[in-house]
C-alpha cells in the first residue's frame, strides 16, 4: 500500500504521486481510493487502494535503475519498418506494461521514425504520451527537469540519427 507523498507510475497515463486518499462509495460498496496527481499533464486520478485490474500502480525507480534505463535508451537498436497496425499494437501493450525499458523502445523508435519519415496522426499521439510518461518519471527518479531529460533524449536520438 502506498501514502501519501509516494511518488508512483499509472502505466498509460505517467509518473505522479499521492496527494491523498478517501472513502467513496460506488454501486453501494464503499472503498478506499488514493488521490493521484500525474505530473506534465496535470491529470489528476482516483484509484482503488485495493486496485486487482491488470493496469497496477507501481513506485518510480530509483536513480540507479534510471541511469540504467537512459544507457540503455542510448543503446537501443531499433527497427523503424514495422507496418503501422503491428507497431501500434506493440507500442500499446508495451506502454501497458508500464516496464520503463518498454517504454523506452515506444519512445526512441517512435522518435527517430518521426525524423525520417513522419508520424501518422495515431504514432505522433503514442510518442507525445509515451514521451512524456517516460521524461517525468526518469525526471523524478533523477531529480531533474522535465525539459532538461526531454533535452537529453532528444540529443541521444540527434546521435542515433547521425550514425
Amino acid at each position: 500500500m502506498f501514502k501519501v507523498g509516494d511518488r508512483i507510475v499509472y502505466p498509460m497515463h505517467g509518473a505522479g504521486y499521492i496527494e491523498g486518499t478517501e472513502f467513496q462509495t460506488v454501486g453501494g460498496v464503499q472503498r478506499e481510493y488514493y488521490n493521484i496527481h500525474i505530473l506534465g499533464s496535470n491529470i489528476r486520478l482516483k484509484l482503488p487502494v485495493d486496485n486487482t485490474g491488470p493496469i497496477r500502480l507501481r513506485s518510480v525507480i530509483d536513480a540507479k535503475l534510471a541511469s540504467n534505463v537512459l544507457d540503455y535508451f542510448k543503446n537501443l537498436e531499433i527497427n523503424t519498418d514495422v507496418p503501422w497496425g503491428k507497431r501500434y499494437k506493440e507500442n500499446m501493450e508495451r506502454l501497458k506494461s508500464g516496464v520503463p525499458e518498454e517504454t523506452a523502445e515506444v519512445v526512441k523508435t517512435l522518435m527517430i521514425r518521426d525524423r525520417e519519415v513522419g508520424l501518422s496522426i495515431g504514432d505522433r499521439q503514442v510518442m507525445l504520451t509515451a514521451k512524456n510518461m517516460f521524461t517525468a518519471e526518469l525526471a523524478l527518479a533523477l531529480g531533474k527537469e522535465h525539459e532538461e531529460i526531454q533535452n537529453l533524449l532528444k540529443n541521444i536520438v540527434d546521435k542515433a540519427i547521425e550514425k
